[in-house]
Formats: structure tokens, sequence, C-alpha cells
């Protein structure tokens, strides 16, 4: 069991820090909601430690130790849960009648079980055998309960449903439908483990519920940095990010050797030494993270860095242009399937890049106002500008021009994957694929006035 107590812990100290990151980053507009977001994960971290804590308890704990431990379960879960209705709906006037009734709701459920523990247990059970039990009361105080929990979720749901369907931008519509759908199995793992199991007096799975949703809420993280549900920025972002997905890998990876152990061994929990040498295996596996990329980026290079699939890329741009573009994920594909380190696409005055560089907003605005002075489509530059770019990967500013040579911004291209340089590239098929690039955005802008 130790083990499902370090990982419930762990993740939900994940679910925090992807809380903070939103809550740090997002812009003044949309602080709000940001806040509901790092409300939520804050509680979330309340309920999954506090499970973890009573599921240690020893069975010579004090009683008003074992009192304040099972009272501690329910009460944060209490307002994750009016976080996680408000979140969706809080913009619409019926969502903030909503509000205020899972407020009153709140604080009612809130409030009674600090007076009258009794209404919520009969009786705690500490055993190292059998495992720590609270036996909830079957009677009107937890019938409301278990209905806040439920309704919570399910307004939650809906709301994220009702965000999809009136979304104008695709990919906000793609991302609210992707969280929704995390969540509807999370949130079926929660009620099972945590509600329904929990009130008929089976308490050894209740970790299941935070667990999973503490998941889903890191998930909920990674469709926010993808599909821009907020507009992040912030100087630690980058690397906070980084921290979080690549833990939440590893916390992934020991859940499923966690779960495998049981299966083949019959035993309840791995011990310590097999813990800590998955744990070392783990972080030889991230070291070895950079070397792996730059194998990959050589075997890349040496396999297909002169051969571009313009098949492939003709049929991704012919799609885009007839949907709302994802500047950055446009970004991400053209250095990915035209095998550069790197590309930025400057749109409307503002840069959208495959990887951040340390390019100020005014030395984008200089490079976005550049006029050609000679043919073909790439853009002279003076040394000093050359000098710039190259301390950020970047080996060449080109104008995108669509068919009817109407230029629509600006593109910087990085160095080419693998040992190779800028200039040995094939650069007729790239300049190909900038001219399907910038027709395009052209396109998706609509048609000309």
């Amino acid at each position: 069991m130790q083990l499902i107590i370090i990982l419930l812990i762990a993740v939900s100290v994940l679910t925090l820090l992807s809380g903070i990151a939103v809550l740090s980053g997002a812009k003044k507009g949309e602080r709000f909601q940001a806040f509901l977001f790092f409300f939520i994960t804050l509680f979330a971290l309340g309920w999954s430690t506090s499970i973890g804590i009573f599921l240690s308890l020893p069975e010579n704990t004090p009683s008003d130790l074992a009192t304040f431990s099972a009272l501690y379960i329910y009460l944060p879960a209490l307002f994750m849960s009016w976080g996680l209705a408000v979140y969706p709906i809080y913009k619409y006037k019926a969502g903030k009648v909503i509000m205020v009734i899972y407020t009153l709701y709140c604080v009612g459920l809130f409030i009674v079980p600090l007076v009258n523990p009794s209404c919520l247990y009969s009786s705690i059970t500490l055993s190292e055998i059998d495992g720590n039990v609270v036996h909830l009361q079957h009677n009107l105080y937890n019938y409301l309960y278990m209905g806040y929990f439920i309704s919570t979720c399910l307004i939650y749901m809906i709301g994220l449903w009702y965000n999809a369907r009136h979304a104008k931008n695709i990919q906000i519509k793609k991302a609210n439908i992707m969280v929704l759908v995390g969540f509807t199995i999370t949130g079926i793992i929660a009620l099972i483990f945590d509600v329904i199991l929990s009130f008929m007096g089976k308490y050894d799975t209740i970790w299941a519920g935070p667990l999973a949703m503490s998941f889903a809420w890191v998930f909920h993280y990674y469709a926010i940095l993808k599909y821009r549900l907020l507009d992040l920025s912030g100087r630690w972002l980058k690397n906070l990010s980084i921290i979080i997905i690549m833990s939440l890998a590893a916390i992934i990876y020991l859940t499923i050797f966690f779960v495998i152990f049981i299966a083949l061994f019959k035993i309840p929990s791995p011990s310590i030494s097999v813990i800590v040498l998955n744990v070392i295996m783990i972080v030889i596996v991230l070291l070895l993270f950079p070397v792996l990329n730059e194998v990959n980026a050589y075997v890349r290079s040496l396999a297909s860095v002169t051969d571009v699939d313009m098949v492939y890329i003709v049929k991704k741009l012919e799609m885009l242009s007839k949907e709302y573009i994802n500047y950055h994920e446009l970004s991400d594909f053209l250095a990915e399937h035209l095998h550069f380190q790197y590309i930025g696409l400057i749109i409307g005055g503002k840069l959208y890049s495959s990887k951040p560089v340390k390019l100020s907003s005014t030395e984008v605005s200089k490079l976005a106002s550049l006029k050609n002075t000679s043919k073909g489509m790439w853009v002279s530059l003076t040394p000093e500008t050359k000098e710039t770019l190259k301390k950020n990967g970047i080996e060449a500013v080109a104008e995108l021009k669509d068919a009817d040579g109407e230029i629509v911004g600006k593109i910087l291209i990085g160095r080419p994957l693998g040992n190779i340089n800028f200039t040995s590239r094939n650069l007729s098929s790239v300049e190909t694929a900038l001219i399907l690039t910038a027709s395009a955005i052209s396109s998706e802008r609509g048609p000309k006035a």
C-alpha cells in the first residue's frame, strides 16, 4: 500500500503545480478562471493527501487524530467539487445562479460534520490487516453529500459540453471534448470507488478516486497548453510544464508497475527496495533523454533530411485551409516535416514558434516589417540581425507569399536536423511548402476584399 500512498501524494502535488502554473501565467482577463483552476487543484491536493494519511494511520493512533483525519477526507472534496461545478459555467447568467446555490450547499455540508461528526460516520476502524475504514452513516447528510458530489461532476461535464458546442474556435471545441471524455472516465472511477464502494464499507480502494481525478486535472493542464484554452505566459512556465509532464509520465509508469506487480505476484505492495530501484530506472531514462533526442535527430537527418514528403504536407495544408489554424501547431508541423530544429511564423505581428526563443516584441516587430530587396522569398538580413537570429538557432527569414503573390507574414527557419548545413539543403521543396503554407493561411482568413 505504501507505493499507492506515495503515488497519491505525488500526483496530487503535480496537480497543485499545474494550478500554480496556470494562476501565475494567466493574463488579466482570464485570472478568475485561472484562480478557479488553482482552487480546484489546491483542494484536490488536500483530498488526496488526507486519504493517503488516513490509510497509513497505525492502529495505536489517538482517537482525536483519527477523527480529524477522517473528517479531512470529506471536507476538502466539498470545495474541490464546488470549483468543479463553477469552472466551466461562471461566465453565464445561469452559471452565476448555480454558483450561489452551490456555495450555500457547500457551506452547509461543511459546517454540519464540524459541529457533529457522528452525522458523517458511526465509527472508525484502524487495522493493519483489514485496512483503515470510516463507517459512514446511512442518513440524510450522506445522501445529500453523495448528491452534491454527483451533481457537481455532472454540471462540470454539461458545462464542458456546452462550451464545446458553442465554441467558434475548432481548437477550443476539440479541447473541451477531450477534457470531457477524460473527466467522464475519471469521474466514473471516483464515483465507484469513493462514493458507492466507500458508502458500502469497502475502503481499501478509496485511493483510486483522487488518483484518477488528479490525472484528469494534469491532463486538463496539458489541454490548456496544447490548445491555448487560456493564454498563458511566464518565465518559469516552460520549465514547470516540463517538470509536470515528465513527472506525470514517471507516475503513470509506477502506477502501471504497481498494478502488474500485484497481478503477477499477488503481494499487497512491492518492497521499498523494489520501489527505489524503479525510481532509479526512471531517473536514468530521463537523464538519457537528451542523448536519445540527439541520436533521433541524427538518424532522422541521415534518413530523410533531404527528403520532404510533399504529398503529406499538401494534404495537411489543404485540410488546415478549411478550418481555424492554430499557428503554434502549424509551426510544429512544419519544423517536424521539413526537418528543421525550429520554425517560427510571424502572423499579424505576433510570433508563433515551434519552441521558445529569446526574441523581444521589438525584435519580432522589426522582423515583421522587413522588406525583401531581392527576388524570391528569402529576406536579406543585416549582419547585426543575422547575429541576433543565430544566437537563437535561426538561419534564415523568408516571406510567406501565397500563389497570388500576397504576403501574409514571415517565417523564421532554424538549423536543419542533424549534422548538415542550411546551405546544403535542397530548398526548392521547402519553398514549395512555404507557398502552400501561405495559401492555407490566406484561405483560412477568407476571401480578399
